[in-house]
């Protein structure tokens, strides 16, 4: 999760009207080489124990651009 959307989410709940609809809380922005599971804290069972799978270019140019 990024800690900027959840402030700019926080923010908004506070200055919001208490009438008023809330906010729906941010989705968290998917990491490239971090599967669902690594997430919940579980780890990845093809990868061995303190290794992080490799991630490519394309990937990282994804994630950024």
């Amino acid at each position: 999760m990024d800690h900027l959307a959840v402030a700019n989410w926080m923010f908004q709940c506070v200055n919001a009207g208490e009438d008023g609809d809330q906010p729906d809380f941010p989705k968290p922005v998917p990491r490239p080489g971090v599967t669902d599971e690594e997430e919940k804290g579980e780890g990845d069972a093809s990868a061995p124990a303190g290794e992080t799978p490799a991630i490519s270019p394309g990937q990282l140019a994804q994630f950024f651009g």
